[in-house]
This record gives C-alpha cells, sequence and structure tokens, in this order.
C-alpha cells in the first residue's frame, strides 16, 4: 500500500543524513536570518511527524508527550541551545520515528488507513488517514528538508543534491 511513500521516505532521509553530517551541536541552534528554522527545530519538528505518522498505522508512538508542545506547527523558535535536546538525541529520534513509521506502513491495515483524517485542518486536502501518513512520510518531510538546505546555504555550506 505505501510501497512507493516508503520508498521516497527512505531516499529523503539518505538526503538528510548529507545535509546535517557537517553540522555541529552548537551550530544546530543558529539563525542566519531572524525567524529562519534552524536544524534542531526542523528535525524535531519532523521526528514528532514522523512519530505522527506512527500513531495513525497503529504503533505507540515514541517520543516524550512534551515535543508536541515544543516543536509543533505553532511553536516558538528559539536560538537558545539549551531550548533543544542534544543533537545526538534529535537525530536519534528523527531517525527511530521515520524507521518505525516505514515499519509499520509495510504492513499498513487497509480499513484504519481508509478511515477519515483525524486532522481537521488538512482533512479537506489529505480526507484519508492513508492521504495523511503519505505526505508525513514524504512532502511533509521534503518541504522541511527544502528548509534545511535554504539554512545550509545561508550558513555558506555547499548544496547536496
Amino acid at each position: 500500500m505505501f510501497e512507493s511513500e516508503i520508498t521516497s521516505n527512505a531516499l529523503l532521509m539518505a538526503y538528510a543524513e548529507q545535509l546535517i553530517a557537517d553540522i555541529g551541536d552548537v551550530d544546530f541552534v543558529q539563525q542566519p536570518l531572524p525567524g529562519t528554522n534552524h536544524p534542531a527545530w526542523i528535525l524535531c519538528h519532523l521526528a514528532m511527524a514522523g512519530d505522527g505518522a506512527v500513531g495513525l498505522l497503529g504503533g505507540e508512538k515514541l517520543l516524550p508527550p512534551d515535543w508536541a508542545a515544543k516543536y509543533g506547527r505553532d511553536s516558538k523558535l528559539s536560538s537558545e541551545r539549551g531550548e533543544y535536546p542534544s543533537r545526538e538525541e534529535i537525530v536519534g529520534q528523527f531517525r527511530a520515528t521515520y524507521a518505525r513509521a516505514r515499519d509499520l506502513a509495510v504492513q499498513a491495515d487497509a480499513e484504519r488507513m481508509a478511515r477519515p483524517n483525524p486532522n481537521a485542518r488538512l482533512r479537506d486536502n489529505l480526507p484519508t488517514i492513508r492521504d495523511m501518513c503519505g505526505f508525513l512520510l514524504t512532502g511533509h518531510l521534503g518541504v522541511h528538508l527544502g528548509q534545511l538546505s535554504a539554512w545550509r546555504r545561508m550558513r555558506g555550506l555547499p548544496p547536496l543534491f
């Protein structure tokens, strides 16, 4: 059911690894321009999205509950390093949530996936859980990796894709 999305997600995750390979812990919260999403927020936010997919696919979420308020859509961006977990924890959670989502997507239940998307804000465009999961595995991830790529360029780092 999610073969294409799993393939795309694996490619995007490999790209993410390239994007963050040369970014150190201290630089994870640097903002080249005011309001620019930095790697710490982007990856925490994406880990939450991966965890959201895990939940939609019927799995038990992996992240602490307070991540939603800290790194969700309406969260406040901070350039204070202490406001975010370590680079190691962020990257570990990012990897783990998407790996779990891909594992669950392989065995997704068609009946469950046909249910209405519980996210009312996106339901018009993504009417089913299947639609929402596909978006979280691909489009949402790609959008934020684009932000990370732009952040790299603002910091004078080379393009990678």
